[in-house]
């Protein structure tokens, strides 16, 4: 991808995404994940509800490529920035135990002369005057990032994929490490104090859990330097809200697994009812959603329950989209919708263009504001 040079404005929040998978002088060191995990971070930090970061992704490039964007980064960024800069690729570490991050030019040869080594960017931080500054590292033995530093720069928070002595979990879907990140963002579930926002403590704490639950044998270090205040990775994504007729369960799973695997964070009573009042919930449910999908079929249109979740969004000026799954018969309509919700578009998702009709409700979605 091309090397961004857009000038940086006070208060802007930037990300430099450095992912190595191809290694000409060294291919038994080539990676799987890296050029997944450019797309899956850059997806999230660069949206407007999320990370709200301007992103550059430097993919297999050189090391004269990276020093220098790296380098741009830290000298036009001011107090009021923030920096974010990640690596994702291999790591060695040298006889004195500091790390090194291979990059597209790097020789096994030339290992001190030809890879990015952890002090440059320190450096650079170093004399930058940003002091809100996240570092996340995807490689082995990242845990060994601090090793022999000539000192750390003021604001820096770091999250490191693996201990000293760790080797990462590289698969095809991207980094262990990464891909808990990532999923730490999309939806609500780092965000443990409820407050809308994701901090990077809640960050590490949710990635730990994640990598742990799907058994990769790595455990991210978390590494802080004078932070004054916290400092925040992204918005918790407001969700969409599925409201269906327990006689619906599949058709409702079905859109459920479509919408995620589009990106979109979604609530649904079974998976988010896990304690409390069922209805407080639901009425928490729908004050943090974007918008109430709105199953209609001949059995929701019966439900006195998913009536009251439409009224309520309503009420809440929660946007309202009806889904019908092949065609509903406008005889099966009751009078209160006719009354109070006719007027809205109904969205039709015939069985036989699923996918189709999938596209296009994310769309709807995503326009809306």
């Amino acid at each position: 991808m091309g090397v961004v040079t857009e000038s940086i404005k006070k208060g802007d929040r930037i990300a430099l995404l450095i992912c190595n998978s191809v290694f000409p002088l060294i291919p038994q060191y080539g990676l799987k994940g890296p050029e997944k995990d450019a797309k899956i971070l850059q997806s999230v930090l660069s949206d407007n509800e999320i990370g709200q970061f301007k992103v550059q992704v430097l993919a297999d490039n050189g090391l004269v490529e990276i020093r220098r964007e790296i380098s741009r980064i830290c000298k036009q960024s001011d107090s009021e920035d923030t920096i974010l800069i990640y690596y994702s690729g291999n790591g060695i570490k040298a006889a004195d135990d500091s790390l090194y991050l291979l990059v597209n030019d790097s020789d096994s040869n030339y290992i001190v002369a030809t890879t990015l080594d952890s002090n440059f960017i320190l450096s650079q931080l170093r004399d930058s005057k940003c002091r809100k500054i996240i570092l996340l590292i995807d490689c082995c033995f990242s845990g060994s990032f601090f090793n022999n530093n000539r000192g750390i720069p003021n604001g820096l928070y770091a999250i490191t994929s693996c201990g000293a002595d760790e080797f990462c979990y590289d698969t095809t879907e991207g980094g262990a490490f990464t891909l808990g990140i990532y999923n730490g963002l999309i939806g609500s579930a780092a965000d443990t104090n409820g407050d809308g926002r994701v901090t990077i403590d809640e960050l590490h704490e949710f990635a730990k859990k994640w990598i742990r639950n799907k058994g990769f044998n790595q455990t991210p270090q978390k590494w802080v330097w004078n932070v004054p205040e916290p400092i925040y990775v992204g918005n918790i994504q407001k969700h969409v809200f599925i409201s269906y007729s327990r006689e619906d369960r599949e058709k409702a799973d079905l859109l459920l697994k479509s919408l995620e695997s589009e990106g979109l964070s979604v609530w649904i009573d079974r998976k988010k009812i896990q304690s409390g009042s069922w209805k407080e919930r639901v009425m928490e449910g729908l004050n943090k959603a974007r918008v109430l999908v709105f199953l209609l079929t001949k059995e929701s249109l019966k439900s006195g329950v998913v009536k009251k979740e439409i009224d309520f969004a309503t009420k809440k000026k929660v946007p309202i989209i009806p889904v019908q799954i092949d065609e509903v018969m406008d005889d099966f309509l009751p009078d209160w919708y006719f009354l109070e919700y006719d007027e809205l578009h109904r969205h039709l998702i015939h069985s036989q263009n699923f996918n189709e009709g999938v596209n296009d409700l994310v769309s709807a979605i995503q326009n809306l504001r």
